[in-house]
């Protein structure tokens, strides 16, 4: 079987896009529900974290060479499975309008705040659909490349930041607050459940995944988990509990205040490029996984067809969803944060232990 893809080029992808949401909105959601205790819950969602993970790997080592319609093929028989791919679709759907909105707001919060969001919805189809005629592998290799020198930038803004924080914004710890960081973490979980995007293009890995491979993964889990520790607590330590659960974009106003020996001082225009950068990348990857499930869903044998029809729908289903910032949180907050958990962790969950019922009774093909 071909290999297009490798483990650890969609491990690097799912830092990359899981960036963006971790430096815009998990501060703030953390912070308001936990306080000044709130840098505690990603270490609470790492138990959540290595679950998945370790089922995704399972997946992946049971059935190699199959992608998620192929797993569950096997698992659950025709019928369930179209229904849970459609569930699937209209999900990816609901996220990639979600991220093209929040992608708009940023550039209109920090940097142009004059432009109209159809501006940036009509650059950012001519900068999609440029990616994805390039291939699939152009833009995880764009990931893989550049995601060395963002988080190279982010240990710089962290030792420059360090000066700045203080101790009393964030201790001490109460042991009264520690359920509601438990309770925060379901935020950070909506972001890192993004891991079972490895089975949608498990077929692009070959048959063979080696050892090394499997601790990309586990790596790239880290990082993730790392990153949502660090920008929590300078953002908090910084800004204070009370102001980054109401500013809608704390870390943004947070580095602000950071220089790099008094060279550098316009971190905030770093910071903005690298959430644009980390968005674009999700929109193409989340474009790819809508058109592969309409693939599984139709068995379809050619898709071009489906880019205008598409691009029309998610360019109207734009404006429908949310129009504003403070739309766009309500429905984050009371919509799509609770998807997200049923589809990134229930589904792959009952999928995982479907695996274990059934073991050797399960048929493979190769």
């Amino acid at each position: 079987m071909n290999k297009e893809l490798s483990l650890r080029q969609i491990a690097y992808m799912f830092v990359f896009i899981s960036i963006s949401p971790i430096i815009r909105q998990l501060p703030r959601a953390l912070a308001s529900e936990a306080g000044r205790s709130a840098y505690i819950s990603p270490f609470w969602s790492a138990i959540a974290m290595i679950l998945i993970t370790a089922i995704v790997l399972g997946l992946l080592k049971a059935f190699p060479g199959f992608n998620l319609y192929e797993i569950m093929l096997q698992l659950a028989g025709t019928f369930f499975t179209k229904i849970i791919i459609l569930g699937y679709l209209l999900w990816i759907m609901l996220s990639l309008v979600a991220k093209i909105n929040i992608y708009s707001h940023t550039l209109q919060f920090t940097l142009m705040p004059q432009t109209r969001s159809n501006f940036f919805l009509i650059t950012l189809i001519v900068l999609v659909s440029y990616a994805l005629l390039r291939g699939i592998k152009t833009v995880f290799r764009f990931s893989e490349f550049t995601l060395g020198t963002i988080l190279v930038l982010f240990i710089i803004l962290f030792l420059c930041a360090l000066p700045k924080v203080r101790p009393d914004y964030l201790l001490p710890v109460s042991t009264i607050h520690l359920m509601d960081t438990v309770r925060a973490s379901k935020s950070i979980l909506a972001v890192g459940g993004n891991i079972i995007i490895v089975l949608f293009l498990a077929d692009k890995l070959g048959i063979s995944i080696t050892t090394k491979q499997k601790r990309r993964v586990w790596i790239g889990v880290l990082i993730f988990i790392l990153l949502n520790f660090f920008i929590t607590l300078f953002t908090i330590g910084i800004t204070g509990a009370s102001l980054t659960a109401n500013l809608p974009f704390p870390f943004y106003i947070t580095v602000k205040s950071i220089s790099f020996f008094n060279i550098l001082e316009r971190f905030e225009v770093i910071v903005t490029l690298i959430c644009t950068l980390s968005d674009f990348i999700a929109i193409c990857i989340f474009t790819i996984l809508t058109i592969r499930c309409l693939e599984w869903l139709f068995q379809l044998k050619e898709k071009s067809f489906l880019y205008a029809p598409l691009i029309t729908i998610i360019y109207y289903l734009t404006f429908y969803v949310s129009k504003t910032q403070f739309e766009f949180e309500f429905l984050y907050q009371n919509v799509i944060l609770y998807i997200n958990l049923i589809f990134q962790y229930a589904i792959p969950i009952l999928l995982g232990l479907l695996c274990l019922i059934k073991g050797k009774k399960i048929k493979k093909q190769y």
